[in-house]
């Protein structure tokens, strides 16, 4: 083979990034990316894309060079104008402003405050549980995964129960406005500018009567004698119950499908041995996480494997693309919860850890670490393992199943199956 039929062998159109195809499955063209194409300069989108798993390991590890900020705080934008939850983290880059809105939170979702939010993550996930379990059948997206965090957050919020059916509509809105339809963004706004309206006359009353509950510790939160506006505080709850809720969605569903459809023959060691959901959520993180993808934009130059991405330039690394990268995973395309060469354990922000052994990509690494990392690592394996335990002899419905896909390129969301039904035997 010469070596323009090579380079025509792998080349690689910008649109196919676009294609159905590709959302339904993306590691063909990750595999081409990692292979033949490490650093890719995407000209039709305008960007640069990373798909090796140290390559990507190190954008995380260097938030001055690549930046999630687009903005500078102090400019002329106006921080949440156009975002579907307002003001909001993901806004920002790195800076005094990032750190105070990530520190008002980040301790209330690990170590002794989830440790005492436990038994009523459990009791939600039992009254989700009896709702259907005379039934004999139940689909776990619709009747469990997409109800279970969002009831859980706003509890930690401090809402009031009776209205948490409505926090759950509005989260399922808030997410589709994530994408670029302009239906999907139109609801989206409309649901955010319902709950707002519901949300401030409960953040003025914390501001008069704060409560143990995560609402009052938004809105007393100082940073250098200034507390968060009302705006930023409603943009805040947006991003717990929509961004937060849709990642511990998604894991739940996609490891119940990988257990039913793709490894029937290790779901039967999880139903011996209960400890392994923390492998099945793990594996799962990694073979083929909720997200796949997140953007930066360098600070200056960077060279990359003889290529020179300009400052100021996009990057979008592929997690999905690196958390199968053979140079780091044997048998990377294959899910297996007994697997040697992955960090089974609770991740850290650092990606580093005692075992040696490299951790999945899923909650990002460093100074962007998933906030709610813990949160969702207790909630899908609390809520799967009480399924396991409270549906007798449960089998997939129906034997063949689409898998696991991306939303439609104009909604929001991430990684997951629309449905997945189950049936199992009731007394």
């Amino acid at each position: 083979m010469s070596a323009l039929e090579e380079m025509l062998k792998y080349a690689i159109d910008p649109r196919e990034f676009d294609d159905p195809e590709f959302q339904k499955d993306p590691f063909p063209l990750y595999e081409r990316l990692r292979e033949h194409h490490p650093i890719f300069h995407d000209r039709f989108h305008n960007r640069w894309v990373i798909s090796r798993y140290w390559d990507i390991d190190a954008v995380f590890q260097d938030s001055e060079a690549y930046t999630r900020g687009v903005y500078k705080p102090g400019g002329d934008y106006e921080f949440g104008k156009r975002h579907v939850f307002g003001p909001n983290i993901l806004e920002y880059g790195v800076g005094d402003e990032h750190r105070f809105m990530r520190n008002v939170v980040a301790g209330q979702f690990v170590g002794r405050k989830l440790d005492a939010f436990l038994p009523f993550i459990d009791l939600i996930a039992h009254e989700l549980v009896d709702n259907f379990k005379e039934k004999g059948e139940v689909d776990l997206v619709s009747e469990f995964s997409n109800q279970f965090p969002i009831r859980v957050i706003s509890n930690m919020l401090g809402l009031p129960r009776e209205d948490e059916d409505m926090f759950v509509g509005w989260y399922q809105a808030l997410i589709a406005g994530l994408g670029f339809g302009g239906e999907h963004l139109v609801r989206g706004l409309a649901a955010r500018n319902e709950m707002w309206d519901y949300i401030e006359p409960l953040i003025n009353q914390r501001e008069k009567d704060p409560k143990d509950d995560l609402l009052s510790a938004l809105v007393h939160a100082e940073l250098g004698g200034r507390r968060q506006t009302m705006e930023e505080i409603k943009g805040f709850v947006a991003l717990l119950l929509a961004a937060g809720g849709d990642t511990t969605d998604k894991a739940i569903s996609n490891m119940w499908y990988h257990m039913m459809y793709t490894r029937p023959d290790q779901f039967a060691d999880v139903k011996e041995n209960p400890d392994l959901w923390t492998n099945v959520f793990t594996e799962m993180m990694r073979y083929d996480p909720v997200v796949h993808a997140q953007f930066r934009r360098t600070t200056k130059e960077i060279k990359l494997y003889n290529e020179v991405i300009p400052e100021r330039d996009g990057v979008i690394i592929y997690l999905g693309a690196g958390n199968r990268d053979p140079r780091v995973f044997k048998d990377p395309d294959t899910f297996d919860i007994h697997r040697d060469d992955l960090h089974m354990g609770r991740e850290n922000r650092s990606g580093r850890y005692k075992d040696g052994k490299p951790g999945h990509l899923g909650f990002g690494i460093g100074q962007h670490f998933c906030m709610g990392y813990a949160m969702a690592r207790q909630e899908a394996i609390i809520g799967s393992t009480l399924l396991a335990n409270s549906l007798k002899n449960f089998r997939p419905k129906f034997a063949e199943h689409e898998g696991i896909t991306s939303p439609s390129i104009d909604s929001g969301g991430f990684r997951s199956p629309a449905e997945l039904w189950v049936e199992f035997d009731v007394d």
